[in-house]
């Protein structure tokens, strides 16, 4: 017997395992196939297609678009921007000019109002919010006006993410939700139509007529609140007016947060304000004032085909936080959104070691991330479009088939530094300020 004879049945047993074992073979494909009945997945190694399916199929992104929007404020408005907040006083009104900061939280305010105090002021009349450089026909696409805080209006001037924290005690008592906010008059009247519970809510979904819009009138009673508790006597009523021209800021407050730390706030707690300040934020800076959701979705379609131009058709923005469900993507074009987006992974969550961005609507269930290995990131898009959400299985499978941890070297998870906490988000409301 020959030695090739020999040895020819043992290399047919090796083909056989070889096969068996190789994520194409026909048994995992059928495994991939039975979790995708509606959708589109892939996973890449250094530019290499390792699987796929329906990559070209553009798909309802869900949250995961928030990695688009907040690449382009990253380019666009910079890393290291920070957004202002003007200060002036006239007579004896004092105005308050927004940029669409979308960080001013209680504590902010608090901080404000003890600066206004050191400056000097020690009454006001009437507290003008200027909200101009925002000019918004309705809410974002996909925003529906309920209660849910993810629902709520974007806008030059907001707090605490035009989100209310209210507190309705068991014997009817309503008390502000969160210890740094004061209780509020507009807290009272939500809090009428609320259950006992801790709630943080969409204000527009409570409060309608009035002279100004619940997002001002609620900012301009935490103002009034802050300024109060420094010394700061108010004897006039909370108004929409622009701010005197020609009048020199009596303070301009610059945010203590640049983007690259609003984004990381953003995409940990998937919030769709943060986000949809930023898409407006973008289109401000690209067309100028004031900000619009058509010049948002101008400005992200110019990044979009400056940033991947093969992909500009298969991108579809209408708004920056995944709400709408006309915002579409393509896992081609999602695997291309993460690769650039690599150089800002620490900023993604972690969902058991890997970093990923979710994406959650009713029917629509993604993931878009990547698999760790040991210090590289191999990018991977889940974007399911169908009832059963399976995302997690297929996620499982493709760990188990391409992520390979090498031994001696430290992990993406021990390298990364830990997300900052969103201001004004207690840790007992995952499901308030966690946006799916």
């Amino acid at each position: 017997m020959s030695l090739i004879s020999r040895f020819l049945p043992l290399s047919f047993v090796l083909f056989a395992c070889l096969l068996a074992a190789s994520p194409t073979s026909s048994a995992a494909a059928n495994r991939a196939k039975a979790l995708v009945t509606r959708g589109g997945y892939a996973v890449t190694r250094e530019g290499r297609l390792l699987e796929s399916r329906a990559i070209d199929t553009a798909f309802v992104p869900a949250s995961t678009i928030k990695l688009v929007t907040c690449l382009a404020a990253l380019e666009i408005l910079g890393r290291d921007y920070r957004f202002t907040t003007a200060f002036f006083v006239k007579d004896d009104t004092l105005s308050i000019r927004g940029s669409g900061d979308p960080s001013l939280t209680s504590a902010t305010v608090a901080a404000i109002a003890a600066d206004l105090a050191r400056l000097g002021l020690k009454e006001v009349g009437d507290i003008a919010l200027d909200a101009d450089s925002f000019a918004l026909s309705g809410k974002a696409d996909g925003a529906d006006g309920s209660a849910n805080p993810y629902d709520t209006a974007n806008g030059a001037l907001a707090v605490n993410y035009n989100a209310v924290a209210v507190t309705v005690t068991d014997d009817g008592r309503i008390v502000s939700g969160e210890d740094e906010t004061p209780l509020l008059p507009i807290m009272k009247e939500i809090g009428r139509h609320l259950p006992p519970d801790t709630h943080r809510v969409n204000p527009g979904a409570f409060i309608a007529g009035g002279r100004i819009s619940p997002t001002l009138r609620y900012t301009g009673e935490l103002f009034k609140a802050m300024l109060e508790r420094q010394g700061i006597k108010v004897t006039g009523r909370i108004t929409a007016a622009a701010a005197p021209p020609g009048v020199a800021p009596f303070h301009t407050h610059t945010s203590a947060q640049t983007v690259e730390d609003i984004v990381r706030s953003c995409l940990h707690y998937s919030n769709n304000f943060i986000a949809n300040q930023l898409f407006l934020a973008c289109g401000a800076r690209s067309l100028g004032q004031p900000a619009t959701w058509d010049k948002g979705r101008q400005a992200l379609r110019a990044f979009i085909a400056t940033a991947w131009p093969q992909h500009r058709h298969d991108i579809t923005m209408i708004e920056g936080s995944g709400l709408s469900r006309r915002d579409r993507i393509t896992p081609a074009a999602m695997l291309a959104v993460l690769h650039s987006f690599k150089p800002y992974s620490h900023l993604l969550k972690p969902k058991d070691g890997v970093p990923l961005k979710t994406g959650s609507l009713a029917g629509v269930h993604c993931y878009a991330g990547y698999l760790p290995r040991g210090r590289e990131l191999d990018p991977f898009v889940i974007l399911l479009n169908q009832r059963d959400n399976t995302r997690d299985p297929l996620l499982a499978r493709l760990q188990r088939l391409h992520s390979v941890p090498r031994r001696g070297h430290r992990t993406w998870l021990t390298l990364r530094r830990q997300p900052a906490p969103l201001p004004g988000c207690r840790a007992d409301w995952p499901p308030d300020c966690a946006y799916p």
